[in-house]
């Protein structure tokens, strides 16, 4: 009988070893399966949150200039007589039942050194104002585009007018800014009976402009 109480006294200490071991086990595996959940979280958060505040653009990014596109809109790359000789990409609109289709597009000039984006605005405008038929600025705005990761004040032009006598009447809106002494241009054109959600996704592109 002595025996067999010494032999339930040994079987008891080592089930509530084997308990314990089992519980820690236990406790360990929940506290990695957390640290995981957490660490996966942490990696996605970020994308997450930039895809819920602009999920309808992207980023179309060079070497010296960056702008926001629309998800659905057409990168073009080879060009026409239509477009700037220094043009470096344009973007259209994917509708294509239209006579003209709303654009934008990035060109870049040398510029003289001492030039800032206030007076290369200006100096575009003049330039504007001799080249187009029925030219007419209708607003300019005061923004801030970043170069070189700071926020710098600019120039957003928005004004109309015809590339030819037996043209359409078309409306412009410009953002300018300089970066080594290279200036940059981005133009959205489009007609003026055009589609707001269109014009707000013209608007947006040109003032996401960002030189690097």
């Amino acid at each position: 009988m002595k025996k067999l109480t010494t032999d339930a006294v040994a079987i008891a200490k080592a089930s509530s070893t084997i308990n314990r071991f089992a519980k820690r086990n236990t406790i360990i595996l929940l506290l990695l399966a957390l640290c995981s959940l957490l660490l996966i979280t942490s990696c996605t958060g970020e994308s997450s949150n930039g895809d819920a505040e602009n999920p309808l653009y992207y980023k179309y990014s060079s070497s010296t200039f960056s702008v926001e596109v629309p998800n659905d809109w057409e990168v073009i790359s080879q060009f026409t007589s239509d477009y700037p000789q220094n043009t470096l990409v344009a973007f259209r609109n994917n509708l294509k039942d239209q006579d003209f289709i709303a654009n934008v597009n990035i060109v870049a000039s040398s510029t003289e050194t001492d030039m800032n984006n206030g007076d290369y605005a200006i100096e575009m405008l003049q330039e504007h104002e001799g080249n187009l038929i029925d030219y007419r600025l209708i607003e300019q705005q005061e923004i801030e585009i970043v170069i070189e990761g700071a926020e710098t004040p600019a120039y957003l032009n928005y004004f109309e007018g015809r590339n030819s006598i037996d043209s359409d009447l078309l409306k412009f809106v410009q953002v300018y800014g300089i970066n080594d002494s290279i200036g940059y241009i981005a133009t959205a054109t489009f007609l003026p009976e055009e589609d707001e959600f269109i014009i707000e996704n013209c608007v947006h592109m040109v003032k996401s402009l960002e030189l690097k």
